[in-house]
């Protein structure tokens, strides 16, 4: 078997081996781009059509939210740069079509550098459960307008390894507008849009993960590797209840030698609630629940507008 060490050297090479690597997100700030199934179709055709046109780019996952973008990715700045020009592009005539004509001023490409492995792994992670944390109804495995979804899931993989279906020329000009991609490398449809399979390099990030283990255990347990991910893009919601609860609980524990956050004493519940808020940026909401503090008390000590959950 092989020992941890080498796993991570080996982890390590794969990452050197895919030179410059970069986190691509655009602001949660923004207006609502896509409001049903099918215009995150198209949102998702966009982005792999986009992918093979800058074919010397290596995405190695991606999610597309309601009003914003997460993307990890190998390649040179200004063929990144290029890439999101021609997805805003798309993006703008797409918004146009729906009778939301939008400049997409606001939709901007914010690029940073990923330096080490365990940043990669960070990155990753967070993008591919990004979903999830806004929708319930999904998991890091099932939320559908990204490459989370095939991430060490053997059944997605082999789904798509099933899938005989092609984009069509008249899908991909529908999808941007253009002529621009008629002659791309055939994208496979799944599930009626572009299969990520077909143009992210799971495999690749996959191997920055020692195994399925090692990834399961970050994308749902390894709540404090987020923090800084989160911290970076400016995101208010990186936790869910569940985990927002464990870690402070833990927290408390450790502090005021309990655990049982309704029970703490007053002063200690203020402390909590200001660690809450600045280092795990929960709303009033969650902070009030959480420490059943009446909604007076926590808007006194945060009376900023706009809370979030």
């Amino acid at each position: 078997m092989t020992s941890f060490e080498e796993q991570e050297f080996l982890c390590s090479q794969i990452l050197a081996e895919a030179g410059e690597c970069w986190h691509l997100y655009t602001s949660e700030d923004h207006e609502v781009l896509f409001t049903c199934e099918g215009e995150f179709q198209i949102a998702m055709n966009i982005m792999g059509i986009a992918a093979r046109l800058f074919p010397e780019l290596r995405p190695f996952t991606f999610e597309w939210m309601s009003n914003h973008l997460h993307m990890m990715l190998a390649g040179k700045e200004r063929e990144i740069t290029a890439l999101f020009d021609l997805i805003r592009e798309s993006l703008r005539k797409q918004l146009t079509l729906w009778g939301r004509p939008s400049a997409l001023s606001a939709f901007k490409a914010n690029l940073r550098r990923v330096e080490t492995l365990e940043d990669a792994r960070n990155v990753i992670v967070y993008d591919n459960r990004n979903g999830y944390l806004v929708n319930p109804a999904t998991s890091p495995y099932t939320y559908p307008w990204g490459a989370n979804r095939y991430y060490f899931n053997t059944d997605a993989q082999k789904r798509y390894g099933q899938c005989s279906k092609k984009m069509t020329v008249e899908d991909i000009r529908k999808s941007i507008r253009s002529r621009l991609a008629d002659k791309i490398e055939p994208l496979m449809s799944l599930d009626g849009y572009a299969c990520p399979m077909c143009f992210c390099d799971i495999k690749g990030g996959e191997r920055l993960f020692r195994d399925a283990r090692h990834y399961f255990f970050a994308v749902s347990r390894n709540v404090e590797a987020h923090k800084s991910v989160a911290a970076e893009v400016g995101e208010r919601v990186f936790y869910t209840d569940d985990e927002l609860f464990a870690a402070v609980s833990a927290m408390a524990r450790d502090r005021f030698g309990s655990g049982q956050l309704k029970l703490l004493p007053a002063a200690a519940k203020v402390e909590v609630a200001r660690m809450m808020r600045f280092d795990y940026n929960a709303g009033n909401k969650q902070i009030q629940r959480m420490l059943r503090l009446d909604a007076s008390v926590v808007e006194s000590l945060f009376p900023a507008k706009g809370n979030g959950k």
